[in-house]
């Protein structure tokens, strides 16, 4: 079964999307903070990344996508904000931007998608 990080510091977003994926047969692990996904990072092999680009720490989104992309080539990466848009230097190779506010099933779709690759 392919592993979902999801990150996100807004604490019902994260838990609705956990359980959404869940429902669409996906194991999932969450936190809310990039600091704590690196040590998830450091446990387990993540195959997918789901996350917010503002969270709380030294470190963005944006920062964590690019080490998943490193440590994870193959790794399917989708972020997402609500206030912030990156230009697509700042992304790694394939990632996909999502703006808040976002459907689940859209989110669900693109995830399966990378799944697949």
């Amino acid at each position: 079964m392919r592993k979902v990080l999801v990150v996100e510091d807004e604490v019902l977003i994260r838990l609705t999307l956990v359980d959404a994926l869940h429902e669409a047969g996906f194991d999932v692990v969450d936190t809310g903070s990039a600091d704590d996904a690196l040590e998830i990072m450091n446990e387990q092999t993540i195959h997918l990344l789901f996350t917010d680009i503002q969270l709380p720490g030294k470190l963005t989104g944006v920062d964590l996508a690019q080490m998943v992309a490193e440590r994870f080539p193959d790794a399917g990466i989708i972020v997402a904000s609500g206030r912030i848009r990156p230009t697509g230097a700042d992304l790694p190779t394939g990632a996909k931007f999502f703006a808040k506010p976002y459907r689940f099933d859209q989110i669900i779709a693109s995830l399966k998608a990378m799944s697949r690759r």
